[in-house]
């Protein structure tokens, strides 16, 4: 019977092929399909007052709450010779206890609600983060305030993030690629540029629980602030619970900080950090970047994605990895910033190999300034940016993030509809452009930190000039 069954199928299939027309069997890989267009949505905006904004977009996918407030202040504002203060204030403001929640009693509130909020301080901007269930977002929502209202800045946790930030600075150099990083940085923009100054001991050390908490109140309380909000709620209900819990909130606005202008810091050359125990050497080379509002600051994706971005798919990869072997990897941007960014490559090599490493890198360099790209490469780099795209949107929270971040920073407010717009227009002739107008050889500032015993002849032979010694800092 079974038999029977089985050949009856086999029957009806065969009908089915033999009943279909040739002309509908089409080979897959000649199928074309038309590209798919897709559009970011803007957030929802809404004024609570004066000086306070609040973008937001349901979500009803989940019964959770995300909530962001950006305040305008970061380590831009610090005190020369008090770096790292706002950074303490901002922890403080949670880790130190607030009025109604003494140090400890917050964290216990917020574990037994499944809540969390957390503070992260950055150099133009600073944030925290709230997020809860739905039906717990009243009580977290107190406990936010409370932090940001009627923070008491406790002298025990003062003393602790005083120590936590010290055992930082300890443990600074121990990691060779961020020794790199760090030095190199300082090199291009200089030790006392605003975007490149960093904590020390005694910085740390002069900063007082009066210090934190006079620049609480003249950098953050009662100053304007951005909420962005998504999740599952009702916006009337939203509205009068912030209202209501800024509503003593003044909004004013921060004074505008007049700071310098980026140049280059270093003479143009090549400079050694000697540690001898490393078997790797680590290999910082490049110079100032571009300003993050630049004419082409959508267009040099493409062309940092076939220089250096781009994976196995970057000509810094193909060559010095998977060509030559010399790094497991090796990455290159044109970096934009608030004043100008880095041009930065960066690989790490064997100390045997470094000369040819930095050799290989020059060569990439130079030929992408004097030659087109092939249409391959343009072709990957301009696909994968538009396809790419569409994953910065994969939710609610990250699209505000998206437009709040972009919004903070300056950027026009279609730049995110005109992104793809842009993109598919480069050709050849606009990333050679590029290439010519943001990197400049004779200007790049190489750093080597690795066992100078075996890599200083190689620096020697490739008769860039003086091997300049530096020392690592002690902190």
């Amino acid at each position: 019977m079974r038999r029977k069954l089985k050949l009856l199928i086999l029957f009806l299939i065969f009908s089915i092929l033999i009943a279909i027309p040739s002309s509908a069997q089409k080979d897959p890989k000649k199928l074309k399909f038309k590209d798919l267009e897709f559009k970011p949505i803007k957030p929802d905006f809404t004024k609570i007052k004066k000086g306070i904004d609040l973008y937001y977009k349901v979500d009803r996918e989940n019964p959770v709450i995300n909530m962001f407030l950006f305040f305008k202040v970061g380590s831009l504002l610090d005190p020369e010779g008090k770096e790292g203060l706002s950074s303490i204030t901002f922890r403080l403001m949670k880790s130190g206890g607030t009025k109604n929640f003494p140090p400890g009693k917050l964290e216990e509130r917020l574990d037994f609600l499944g809540s969390s909020i957390s503070v992260s301080s950055g150099t133009e901007f600073s944030m925290i983060r709230m997020w809860c269930l739905k039906k717990n977002f009243i009580e977290t929502w107190k406990i936010l305030m409370d932090i940001i209202v009627n923070p008491v800045f406790d002298e025990e946790r003062f003393d602790m993030e005083k120590k936590r930030e010290l055992e930082s600075i300890r443990r600074r150099w121990d990691n060779p690629m961020r020794t790199g990083m760090i030095l190199f940085t300082e090199l291009i923009y200089g030790k006392d540029f605003p975007d490149a100054r960093r904590t020390t001991t005694e910085s740390i050390n002069r900063i007082t629980l009066e210090d934190v908490k006079k620049f609480y109140y003249e950098n953050i309380r009662d100053l304007e602030l951005t909420i962005a909000i998504a999740g599952d709620f009702e916006l009337e209900n939203i509205l009068r619970i912030l209202k209501a819990g800024f509503k003593n909130w003044k909004g004013k606005t921060p004074e505008k900080l007049e700071l310098p202008k980026a140049k280059l810091a270093a003479k143009p050359g090549i400079y050694l950090i000697n540690k001898e125990d490393m078997t790797q050497a680590v290999i910082c080379m490049g110079h100032l970047g571009i300003n993050r509002l630049d004419p082409d600051n959508v267009e040099i994706n493409v062309l940092n994605y076939i220089y250096g971005t781009g994976g196995f798919n970057s000509r810094l990869m193909r060559e010095v990895r998977s060509h030559k072997g010399l790094a497991y990897t090796t990455f290159g941007i044109v970096g934009s910033g608030r004043n100008r960014g880095l041009f930065f490559n960066f690989c790490m090599t064997k100390n045997q190999t470094v000369g040819e490493a930095i050799s290989t890198m020059l060569e990439i360099m130079n030929d992408i300034i004097k030659n087109p790209v092939t249409s391959e490469e343009l072709k990957v780099a301009k696909k994968y940016e538009q396809n790419s795209f569409v994953h910065r949107f994969d939710s609610a929270i990250s699209l505000l993030n998206e437009f709040l971040s972009l919004k903070l920073q300056g950027f026009p407010d279609n730049y995110l509809e005109t992104y793809i717009p842009r993109i598919l227009k480069v050709d050849k002739k606009k990333v050679l452009e590029m290439a010519k107008r943001t990197i400049h050889p004779e200007e790049l500032v190489i750093l080597v930190v690795g066992k100078k015993s075996e890599i200083e002849e190689q620096l020697k032979a490739l008769n860039m000039g003086e091997v300049i010694e530096l020392p690592l800092p002690k902190e």
